[in-house]
């Protein structure tokens, strides 16, 4: 008489686990390291910065902009 052995999936999970047999299944992105450009200025007028920040006006709906420029060399 052949009997069959119950096997719960935590249990069946474990056994692949000591055997190496269990692995992520969701394919994961790889995507490349992402460098920051180092900018130099030898002379002016080469590099520039800007900022542009909103600003709370006095009333409910008012409502400023405030746009900064700052050039890079520092000569």
């Amino acid at each position: 008489m052949n009997r069959a052995t119950p096997c719960w999936p935590s249990t069946m999970y474990q056994v692949l686990r000591e055997h190496g047999k269990v692995r992520e299944r969701r394919r994961h992105a790889t995507h490349p390291a992402h460098v920051k450009p180092e900018l130099l200025a030898t002379e002016p007028n080469q590099v520039w910065c800007w900022e542009i920040t909103k600003l709370r006006g006095p009333g409910k709906r008012d409502s400023y902009h405030l746009y900064s420029i700052i050039e890079g060399y520092l000569g």
